[in-house]
């Protein structure tokens, strides 16, 4: 892809039902993490689109950056699908361009950062998913 990414991104971690939220800054140097979104019994992966959206144009965001794991098994292969899924549904009630970034290791990375700065992994479960979408999202605007 050639395209010139454009600022703000907001990457997506997709999860069967946790989606982590990150935001990188106006210039593409910084990301920080945002909320996770949940589905629920009453909660579709449609409202959460509609969520995300909502949080886009609150941040300006210019691009969504969606993680996307390598399919090393074949429950990576299962997600990767219900992934592209996802993305045709966001890509169908939005102009703003989606990209895809691989994310492998990256929840596996969150939760070692939280264990290092002394948080119980299980006491901090919904901020796993936007701190591995901070994780993959800095990787990506490191390779910028």
């Amino acid at each position: 892809m050639n395209k010139e990414v454009k600022y703000p991104i907001l990457a997506i971690d997709y999860g069967d039902k946790h989606f982590g939220l990150a935001i990188s800054d106006k210039k593409g140097i910084l990301a920080q993490p945002l909320e996770t979104v949940s589905i629920t019994k009453n909660r579709k992966v449609e409202n959460l689109i509609t969520e995300i959206l909502t949080i886009a144009k609150e941040y300006g965001v210019e691009t969504f950056l969606v993680g996307l794991p390598q399919e090393f098994t074949s429950s990576h292969q299962i997600t990767t699908k219900k992934i592209h899924i996802f993305i045709s549904l966001l890509s169908k009630v939005t102009n703003i361009p989606i990209i895809t970034y691989d994310e492998s290791f990256s929840t596996t990375r969150a939760q070692n950062m939280l264990t290092s700065t002394g948080q119980n992994t299980k006491k901090t479960r919904g901020k796993i998913n936007s701190i591995a979408a901070t994780v993959f999202l800095q990787d990506f605007l490191n390779s910028k």
